[in-house]
């Protein structure tokens, strides 16, 4: 049976792309038609790319993918390549040839001097299809959490909801002096329940880019995008200041008892990256007595996870999952040996864009 991939109009061909991400979907409270203007549409560097494949004998559209426009700094550089999702074939239709048509779509671009590079995020079931595609896996995505408070633990031995608040206030205070200290003179923090960043925070994100071999875009611009206008998440944002300066930023969602850290900007790691954590969970937990757990997924490289683990986050393996780069190495061979190997990046859960 044969089928066709081609290069989709991503406005006249809104409804079918909706259609097969809907059927092979299932988020709750979830508006995709929303979220898809957000991400095809409306993001600052131009227009996504998509690909739909067709069964031939029915011109039956079958799956589709989606390239989203990303820049990247390597070395101080900035590119624009593409962060790669939505990957979708409807159930029927599921097979490693159509996968394999499909995933190779993009790959071509990049082969044709289209786009410099592409990334990726893919669950493990869609890892092997990117592998025998001809992409490379550079890293793990990997979970990292912290309880800030011990309710939850507690409830889990203590029969009753009074025992569990009695054991708990002396156990939180306890635990919450480890984060009390080791912070700077001069050290001051400001939350805002909405993203909101301007030039001052760009130009720490430019700090950034001569810190960090392959950094994605974290200007003013993206993160805005990214997390202001994003049309399903409501992100909030801690600032870190240093004698009135402006170091560092949080960026980060609240659901139930769980905050979850989506990105970060680090005016300089060495001296502020551990500031900024512990000023934050110190912020958290003033601010927020209802969440017990901090948590954020990055790359296993990302200079980050060393400071997490100092301050006593814990590795969690109900959340990892690849990270996928190509380059064409005939094409750009310097470009491919600093992107491909996932030790350069600093990566975080909010380089997923998808």
């Amino acid at each position: 049976m044969a089928y066709t991939v081609k290069e989709a109009d991503v406005v006249k061909d809104k409804q079918i792309m909706l259609r097969i991400l809907q059927n092979n979907r299932s988020r709750d409270n979830y508006d995709y038609s929303k979220r898809y203007d957000w991400i095809y549409l409306n993001n600052p560097l131009g227009k996504a790319k998509a690909w739909i494949i067709w069964k031939d004998k029915t011109s039956q559209p079958v799956g589709f993918t989606g390239a989203f426009p990303r820049a990247v700094y390597v070395d101080g550089r900035k590119y624009i390549g593409w962060n790669c999702g939505d990957f979708s074939i409807e159930k029927k239709f599921r097979s490693l040839g159509i996968a394999l048509k499909l995933r190779k779509a993009a790959k071509q671009a990049v082969d044709n001097n289209e786009i410099p590079f592409l990334y990726a995020h893919p669950n493990a079931r869609m890892e092997v299809i990117h592998l025998k595609s001809g992409h490379l896996k550079i890293a793990r995505m990997m979970r990292y959490a912290l309880p800030v408070r011990l309710d939850g633990i507690l409830s889990k031995f203590l029969p009753f909801h009074w025992l569990v608040r009695v054991f708990a206030i002396p156990l939180n205070v306890l635990l919450s002096y480890q984060y009390r200290f080791r912070i700077f003179s001069g050290v001051t923090a400001k939350n805002f329940d909405t993203v909101q960043v301007n030039e001052t925070h760009e130009n720490v994100f430019m700090k950034m880019t001569g810190q960090f071999p392959v950094l994605g875009s974290r200007d003013k611009d993206y993160i805005n995008w990214k997390f202001r206008d994003n049309p399903n998440y409501a992100y909030r944002q801690m600032d870190l200041f240093y004698k009135g300066a402006l170091v560092g930023s949080v960026f980060y969602t609240k659901r139930d008892k769980v905050i979850n850290i989506s990105d970060v900007l680090i005016d300089d790691f060495r001296r502020f990256a551990d500031q900024l954590f512990r000023y934050f969970i110190k912020r958290v937990r003033r601010l927020n007595p209802e969440v017990v757990t901090v948590s954020f997924i990055l790359q296993e490289f990302n200079p980050f996870v060393k400071v997490l683990k100092k301050t006593g986050f814990k590795y969690r393996d109900d959340a990892t999952s690849g990270a996928i780069a190509y380059v064409n190495k005939e094409n750009n061979p310097p470009l491919a040996e600093r992107m491909l190997k996932g030790e350069n990046w600093f990566m975080t859960v909010g380089d997923r864009d998808a």
